[in-house]
């Protein structure tokens, strides 16, 4: 009886290993990022990420995309995101860094006092194919508030086509179970909001 008491005691951590939930795989990094020097000396409490531009996006895909960049970006970094839609970017210079090489200092200095920011997220779609095999090209700079200077990049361009992205996606699919658990990574190879989803993942784990 002694024995048999024993065995119970013994197979009860067992049992529960076998029923343990696996262990959580890193997603592999796809983006690239380049950080100033100083950037522990900027003191980012609340930062502001406005719509993102891109050739060809319509609206409400750049909302979608905004919304996916914020929740990835509120995850995955210590500061509050604020979330500014077209219509608080009204009456002041675009940002368009990706085609004058710089952003506007009325643009950011205004947009900051505005909304109380200490920086700006800016986020551009470089580059895009919605129909499979789904390409996307992404590029967000952090742009400081008094400074008006970008003190943080990440460029990320991903090929459905390519092993290594599809690896990175099985992964992060199966690391989101209760979120996309209903979707399997094929659907997010099909789907340009997931896709989006993924790539915001991609560059938001970079910060």
């Amino acid at each position: 009886m002694r024995f048999f008491r024993t065995g119970l005691v013994l197979a009860g951590p067992l049992l529960a290993l076998g029923c343990a939930s696996p262990v959580e795989q890193s997603v592999p990094a796809l983006a690239n990022a380049h950080v100033v020097a100083d950037f522990a000396s900027y003191k980012l409490m609340r930062v502001g990420i406005v719509p993102v531009s891109g050739d060809d996006l319509a609206q409400p895909e750049s909302i979608e995309f905004q919304d996916a960049l914020m929740a990835e970006f509120m995850a995955n970094s210590r500061f509050e995101v604020i979330e500014l839609r077209s219509t608080d970017l009204e009456e002041t210079p675009p940002l368009e860094a990706h085609r004058r090489g710089w952003y506007s200092p009325r643009t950011i200095l205004e947009l900051s006092h505005r909304h109380r920011l200490d920086a700006l997220l800016i986020p551009t779609v470089t580059d895009r194919q919605t129909y499979p095999p789904q390409r996307l090209g992404l590029q967000v700079d952090l742009v400081a508030s008094e400074t008006g200077q970008t003190i943080w990049n990440a460029s990320l361009h991903i090929d459905a086509s390519e092993v290594r992205v599809r690896d990175a996606m099985k992964i992060w699919v199966e690391n989101r179970q209760g979120d996309l658990s209903e979707h399997s990574w094929e659907m997010v190879m099909i789907s340009p909001a997931r896709f989006a989803r993924f790539a915001a993942h991609q560059v938001a784990a970079m910060l």
